[in-house]
């Protein structure tokens, strides 16, 4: 897996600015700042946005530990290749432990592709004042994704 740098950032940014409709909430700073601290996997077109909780977490109905995993974004610049599914495979592959990640429920693309995946829905989650329902799912490694 490739990590991002800076360099990398108006092809990244570019990609996320492409799908607006779905990533409305990555901003510049927040983009520079994961790429910074080595959290954004920039492989084969696909772009994983990933992170360790600090401290215990609630989110929705659901309260997860200091050191649990969290995808935040993965996109691919170019749908239907398989290639977010081989680099999500294989960031999978480097943890010994649980990811966690929430997702818009109207999102049936992006739900399909984490559940084809072994993620499972384990919470719900509210933003914007309860307007935005969401998703929360858990994959908990048992043996090598392949």
């Amino acid at each position: 897996m490739n990590y991002a740098t800076l360099k990398n950032f108006d092809e990244i940014y570019s990609v996320f600015k492409q799908n607006r409709k779905i990533f409305p909430h990555i901003r510049t700073d927040y983009l520079k700042r994961q790429i910074k601290r080595n959290n954004v996997i920039f492989d084969s077109g696909v772009i994983l946005i990933k992170g360790v909780y600090k401290k215990t977490v609630h989110l929705g109905n659901q309260t997860y530990q200091k050191g649990t995993n969290i995808i935040h974004q993965i996109v691919n610049s170019e749908k239907g290749n398989g290639n977010a599914t081989k680099i999500l495979k294989n960031f999978l592959n480097t943890l010994n432990d649980k990811v966690v990640l929430t997702v818009r429920k109207s999102n049936e693309v992006a739900r399909n592709f984490y559940e084809k995946n072994g993620f499972k829905q384990t919470g719900l989650i509210n933003w914007s004042n309860n307007k935005i329902k969401g998703v929360i799912y858990d994959f908990k490694k048992q043996t090598r994704v392949v």
